[in-house]
């Protein structure tokens, strides 16, 4: 009964496009079921996803390790969700976007990681636009799981300048409070990913 009532309520909140719910709605249920791991059919992949969406990859990762082990291992949506989290919690930007398209997601699934990564894009040009002064197109492209076409539109739409030698004119946004410089340690680790990307594809970019 409690499994039939999380999963008509979340695939409720799905249909009618409320993702930001669904996290909530998980940690209902599993506190009355006494723990997910006591529903057979447990919706595990969604609840780690719901709350990946929601900003807070420390419980996400909590949620995944209450999974029964054996899910953990073969589930493939289980897994294809920790291929996502793994580099999200590391700041391995195109291993996240590689890993969120390599998976043919569940019809329950795929909205969620489509808002995901969408967020997750939108936080990353806003690290960008902290973490650098110049960068290239080749390197936005890959931070942002895109062609470097689609890239272009999105740094031009940022109101970054593109130069003939294919690097933009970051327009550095600057860090206005207390509560946005606490989150200068994804900058510090973006930064760090981008170095990474310049010694695979050619130092091509410029850091402050």
């Amino acid at each position: 009964r409690a499994m039939g009532s999380v999963t008509e309520r979340v695939d409720s909140l799905i249909a009618a496009g409320d993702l930001d719910s669904v996290a909530g709605v998980c940690d209902e249920f599993e506190i009355v079921a006494g723990g997910a791991g006591n529903v057979p059919e447990w919706p595990h992949a969604t609840h780690v996803l719901s709350r990946m969406l929601a900003g807070d990859l420390e419980r996400a990762r909590c949620v995944l390790e209450r999974a029964p082990e054996h899910l953990r291992e073969h589930d493939p949506e289980l897994r294809a969700v920790h291929a996502v989290l793994a580099p999200m919690i590391d700041g391995d930007h195109p291993a996240v976007h590689a890993a969120a398209g390599a998976h043919a997601w569940s019809p329950r699934c795929a909205p969620l990681v489509a808002s995901l990564i969408e967020r997750y894009r939108a936080a990353t040009l806003d690290l960008l636009s902290r973490a650098y002064t110049t960068a290239s197109c080749a390197h936005v492209a890959a931070c942002l799981g895109v062609t470097v076409e689609e890239a272009v539109a999105q740094g031009v739409g940022m109101g970054w300048s593109l130069g003939e030698d294919g690097m933009f004119g970051v327009v550095r946004r600057k860090v206005d409070d207390q509560h946005e410089a606490l989150g200068m340690d994804a900058v510090e680790k973006l930064s760090a990913m981008m170095v990474h990307v310049a010694d695979i594809a050619g130092p091509d970019e410029d850091e402050e």
